[in-house]
């Protein structure tokens, strides 16, 4: 049996791979807080609402960006792990990036880069609430990535600085449901995602107290989805 070249040495790759455009989710806050989506055939981002969104937050990377003119320079850990440590030098900034679902395409992933202090903080939240369903499941950290926690959104509530100034706005999420990552291995990339319930919403606190050493601590025209 003959063996094929390796795709990127094919005479008609010529040296390159193919390089897909996704879908990419922005959580702005000027000139209010919104949702903004930019098509990965679009360099253009609108102004984007929805009820429900799914986030796929144990397999986010969490970590620092700095950006060289166009190129972004990324230290980045996966969340469920220690947050990496900041690089020396000026112009490093905090970033968290993960897979975001519409829940009316499942398939079809859109990438989330939250990189203000706002979305860090409702991204966090959710975070906790989600590894709490988890623990009340008896749903290991681990096993956790196996599934996908889907949200509502409820708003946004404002953020004071120590002076009481409003200077950012958190995103308000609470959890709905959790099905089958679409992406992970329990459900092979199938789209039939197993639903399970949550009994009671009411049952998963607000606020969990954050567990020392754990990244959670370290994370800090209108179209519908």
């Amino acid at each position: 049996m003959s063996e094929q070249m390796p795709s990127f040495l094919q005479p008609s790759s010529n040296g390159s791979m193919d390089a897909k455009r996704y879908d990419r989710l922005y959580y702005k806050i000027q000139p209010k807080p919104h949702f903004a989506l930019k098509k990965g055939d679009s360099d253009i981002a609108e102004e984007v609402n929805f009820e429900k969104l799914g986030l796929d937050l144990s397999n986010m990377n969490i970590g620092y960006v700095k950006w060289i003119g166009t190129t972004p320079s990324k230290v980045m850990e996966n969340a469920l792990a220690s947050m990496p440590r900041k690089p020396q030098g000026d112009d490093w900034n905090t970033l968290y990036e993960l897979k975001v679902y519409s829940v009316n395409d499942l398939n079809n992933p859109m990438f989330f880069d939250v990189t203000n202090w706002g979305g860090q903080r409702g991204i966090q939240q959710a975070f906790r609430d989600y590894l709490d369903y988890c623990k009340s499941k008896n749903i290991n950290w681990a096993n956790s990535k196996s599934y996908l926690p889907i949200f509502e959104y409820a708003g946004t509530k404002p953020l004071k600085n120590k002076d009481g100034k409003v200077t950012s706005a958190e995103p308000v999420f609470k959890l709905s449901t959790v099905i089958g990552n679409p992406n992970g291995n329990d459900t092979n990339g199938s789209s039939q995602s197993q639903v399970i319930e949550i009994d009671d919403v009411s049952e998963i606190k607000q606020h969990v107290q954050e567990q020392k050493n754990s990244s959670i601590d370290a994370l800090k025209t209108v179209k519908q989805l």
